[in-house]
């Protein structure tokens, strides 16, 4: 534990020189105990005979994507390419968009109940709704601040 504290408070030292921190902010730094846990939290769960695929990934995924999402993401790759290697590197991509920092680890488990192959493709989004759509909320938006400016100014 004397190494390890010695090796953070080096750490911080360096911070408060890079500027990353100040001096007061270290010195409230107190290190109790590991900062590192070696057990993860695990979980059982029962797979439903409809199951596809699994996905186990880092809380850099799931810190900027719910499950649902990235259950959905997924099966959309799988349908597009049925490549999971790729599938799994365009969701860590995914994450990226969404300004993720952390580091993210994705394994995906297909379990061989779907033949990808066979799905019809994916219909593609209709660009007129999707420009009416964002035009209708651009509208809403815009008549929201007018009237919220309206009563402020009364």
């Amino acid at each position: 534990m004397v190494v390890y504290t010695v090796h953070m408070t080096r750490m911080l030292q360096k911070g408060v020189q890079e500027g990353r921190w100040t001096e007061k902010f270290t010195s409230r730094i107190q290190f109790n105990g590991d900062l590192v846990v070696a057990s993860p939290d695990t979980y059982q769960v029962s797979l439903g005979s409809d199951a596809e695929f699994v996905v186990l990934a880092s809380d850099g995924l799931w810190d900027y994507m719910n499950s649902s999402d990235a259950v959905q993401f997924v099966r959309d790759q799988l349908k597009q390419h049925g490549n999971v290697q790729l599938a799994c590197e365009e969701l860590a991509s995914a994450a990226l968009d969404r300004r993720s920092q952390d580091n993210i680890s994705i394994i995906i488990a297909d379990l061989g109940k779907t033949d990808w192959q066979s799905i019809p493709p994916l219909q593609q989004q209709n660009f007129v709704f999707e420009l009416g759509q964002a035009f209708a909320t651009l509208g809403i938006v815009s008549l929201g601040i007018w009237m919220s400016s309206s009563l402020f100014s009364l």
